[in-house]
């Protein structure tokens, strides 16, 4: 669904007003930000990672929000052409606890701001394969799409409604906005969850390599 679409779908729904066609577009983009800060994130927001280190410090994604699951794998060496398997697993902790200026293969990690932290420091440069929760891409012009507005459009729609609704004074449509507001994003935390199973029942029964290979199908998807 474009942004116009939302926006025609959204107007209608609140009496077929076309005196607040900016405010609607506003709200809606302002909705897709305001979600992106609001954990539980929705599963196609999730996406993979490969990149190497040889530092403890190194830059995230700039679409990051934050891991989809709590690990990293270190698949191999840079540059040595061998890919490990298994991939050896490190864990995420808080700064405090995981803090270790050694030097060697690392262990744990942390998000240090825009940054990611490793510790050991890495002793030679490390390949790295992981997965996120991702900013979506901008809805700009009113005949725009995003992975929003084509898996979730109706909780875009009901965010910004029923934030509309309340700047227009209109008490109704904003209990029914924040009902159904409220249903979505129990389904789309439910669906998530589902998924997030089914991605550990996968990992049990075949390893590691079996997350990354259905979070990378999944992409391929969507």
């Amino acid at each position: 669904m474009t942004l116009d679409d939302m926006k025609s779908l959204l107007a209608g729904r609140l009496g077929q007003r076309t005196d607040i066609d900016d405010m609607i577009y506003a709200e809606l983009r302002q909705a897709q930000t305001t979600l992106e800060k609001t954990p539980p994130y929705p599963w196609f927001l999730a996406r993979p990672a490969a990149t190497f280190v040889g530092q403890n410090l190194s830059l995230l994604p700039d679409d990051f929000i934050e891991f989809y699951m709590d690990i990293i794998l270190i698949t191999g060496r840079t540059g040595m052409g061998e890919l490990w398997v298994p991939p050896v697993k490190i864990y995420g902790g808080e700064f405090e606890h995981i803090h270790d200026n050694s030097s060697g293969m690392p262990k744990n990690f942390s998000v240090v701001g825009p940054y990611l932290g490793l510790w050991p420091h890495p002793d030679v440069d490390y390949d790295l394969t992981y997965l996120y929760y991702g900013k979506d891409v901008v809805l700009t012009s009113p005949s725009s799409e995003n992975t929003w507005s084509k898996k979730a459009e109706d909780l875009l729609i009901a965010e910004a409604g029923w934030h509309v609704a309340r700047n227009i004074r209109d008490a109704q449509r904003a209990s029914e906005f924040g009902q159904d507001r409220a249903e979505v994003r129990r389904r789309l935390a439910q669906e998530t969850t589902s998924r997030l199973e089914s991605m550990r029942r996968a990992v049990i029964a075949s390893g590691e390599d079996a997350l990354l290979g259905q979070v990378h199908w999944e992409t391929g998807h969507q």
